[in-house]
């Protein structure tokens, strides 16, 4: 749907709707650390609804929305963290990739190396700005093991990120924006 499409009203409900649906996650990924990857993985995908809707100005004021009002509602900040340094923007830097790169091995080995330089950002805050080791959150496992298994969750992610847009554009939309 074109952004002359949607009125001002339906626009600022979309980016409230998405922003509430952030929140929620986002806070249910501190609450239910068991679920922390999953919920992490949800709340980034909703920002991708008002991308999806040519509305960039609305992602980049929800993500900065989010940060904040996550910042003030989190009680523990490692999913704040992880949402801020990567998962927040994802879904606005993807679909630029998705525009701009027709290639899908080369726009996924760039949504790859932007993942890994968003969560190199993300344990250096952590490390810097937090003052975590964070190399105490790392598992006990070699590093070459462990990096080998987050650049595989990373291509996951890819293609878990293009199956739950798929299914946006194909089931949800039509009865989100009706």
């Amino acid at each position: 749907m074109e952004r002359s499409r949607l009125s001002p009203g339906r626009r600022v409900s979309l980016g409230a709707m998405v922003c509430a649906l952030t929140l929620l996650f986002l806070y249910a990924s501190e609450v239910l650390t068991g679920f922390r990857f999953i919920c992490c993985r949800i709340c980034s995908f909703f920002v991708t609804v008002l991308v999806l809707e040519d509305l960039y100005l609305e992602a980049w004021l929800c993500y900065l929305c989010v940060c904040l009002l996550g910042f003030l509602l989190c009680p523990d900040r490692l999913s704040w963290f992880m949402y801020v340094a990567l998962l927040g923007h994802y879904g606005i830097v993807r679909r630029f990739f998705q525009r701009f790169i027709t290639v899908p091995a080369v726009r996924s080995l760039f949504t790859v190396l932007y993942c890994n330089a968003g969560a190199g950002l993300g344990l250096w805050a952590i490390h810097t700005i937090a003052g975590v080791d964070s190399l105490s959150l790392l598992p006990d496992i070699p590093l070459v093991v462990l990096v080998l298994l987050v650049e595989a969750a990373f291509f996951l992610l890819d293609i878990l990120f293009e199956a739950a847009t798929n299914l946006y554009q194909k089931r949800v939309r039509r009865f989100l924006l009706r």
